[in-house]
């Protein structure tokens, strides 16, 4: 992803943002997680979901990835 959903190409701590996110969505996915740590990844997914929304980077449930 380059933009964000307005088409303005993205800075790179938007990009830092994101990919951030995504690791996280990611590793919230992996079945050999501790039950503690899952726990602790999904609360991290939510300030990162809000901050990307709120920049208009990705619209998206937090509910999607069981946040």
């Amino acid at each position: 992803m380059t933009t964000d959903l307005l088409g303005h190409p993205l800075t790179e701590q938007e990009r830092r943002i994101l990919a951030a996110l995504d690791e996280l969505v990611a590793l919230s996915g992996d079945s050999g997680l501790a039950p503690n740590a899952r726990s602790a990844v999904l609360a991290a997914i939510a300030p990162l979901g809000v901050a990307a929304t709120g920049l208009g980077l990705r619209f998206e449930h937090l509910i999607d990835h069981g946040v």
